[in-house]
């Protein structure tokens, strides 16, 4: 087969990179909306990094166990709904950015966020997995008192332990 032929299957990898990728994000959220957040976690790389904005951080997949364990026990129902997910791939590794509407309830208030979603993606030897992702929190606010005031509410910081 001539060069159209390797042209061809790059562009069939490219899309299948972008595919695996994108359902990479897909199944955190599934997993988020199910209450399975440790499920979540063979989406990641041994030593991933994720950190959400003013609320807690991990460092690798223990840790990052951890730290949905404390967000399923801090948060109850939560809805995630996910759009606008842009990935740039570069060969083993890419990067893709995230939106997220969010209802969720915390102290006994429905909430709803908007967050971005900033990561870092890379091709292992089991696929693509999450590298780094960063969540950065919009604006958390009470739906009584919605998103326009002059305070942005955010998810409390989760307590160190």
């Amino acid at each position: 087969m001539g060069s159209g032929g390797n042209e061809l299957e790059e562009r069939i990898r490219r899309l299948e990179d972008l595919e695996e990728i994108r359902g990479l994000r897909m199944e955190y959220h599934h997993c988020v909306n199910d209450g399975r957040f440790a499920e979540a976690a063979p989406i990641f790389t041994e030593d991933a990094y994720v950190e959400y904005g003013g609320v807690g951080s991990a460092k690798g997949k223990g840790e990052i166990v951890e730290l949905f364990s404390q967000l399923s026990k801090a948060v109850t129902l939560i809805k995630q709904f996910v759009s606008n997910h842009m990935v740039t791939i570069d060969g083993d590794e890419a990067s893709g950015i995230a939106y997220l509407d969010a209802r969720y309830a915390q102290d006994g208030k429905s909430l709803i966020a908007a967050v971005r979603f900033d990561d870092r993606y890379l091709r292992t030897p089991d696929g693509w997995r999450i590298t780094d992702m960063r969540a950065s929190i919009q604006f958390s606010v009470p739906v009584q008192e919605g998103w326009a005031g002059d305070t942005q509410g955010h998810l409390k910081p989760l307590p160190l332990t």
